[in-house]
C-alpha cells in the first residue's frame, strides 16, 4: 500500500526582521528633547530591536526621571512585558 507524503510549504527563505526605531523617534518620548545624549540614543535603539514602542517609550520617561538603563528596563518589563 503506498503512503502520500505530506509535502510541507516552502517558508520563505528571508525573514523579515523588525526595524529598528529611528532617533527621532526615540528623542520625541521624552517630554525634555535635549534629555538623550547620543550614546543613550545608540544604546535604546539597539535596545528597540527586542522590545515594543509601548516598552521604549516607557523606558525612555523612567531615564528621564533619574532612572539608571538596566532599572528602567526591569520596571517596565515586569509593567509592560516586551
Amino acid at each position: 500500500m503506498a503512503y502520500n507524503k505530506l509535502v510541507k510549504k516552502e517558508m520563505p527563505i528571508k525573514l523579515t526582521r523588525k526595524s529598528m526605531l529611528s532617533a527621532l523617534i526615540i528623542r520625541s518620548y521624552a517630554k525634555d528633547k535635549n534629555f538623550l545624549s547620543d550614546a543613550m540614543i545608540k544604546k535604546l535603539r539597539e535596545h528597540s530591536k527586542h522590545h515594543t514602542a509601548k516598552h521604549m517609550r516607557s523606558m525612555v520617561g523612567k531615564m528621564e526621571k533619574g532612572m539608571s538603563f538596566s532599572k528602567a528596563h526591569s520596571e517596565t518589563m515586569k509593567k509592560y512585558g516586551r
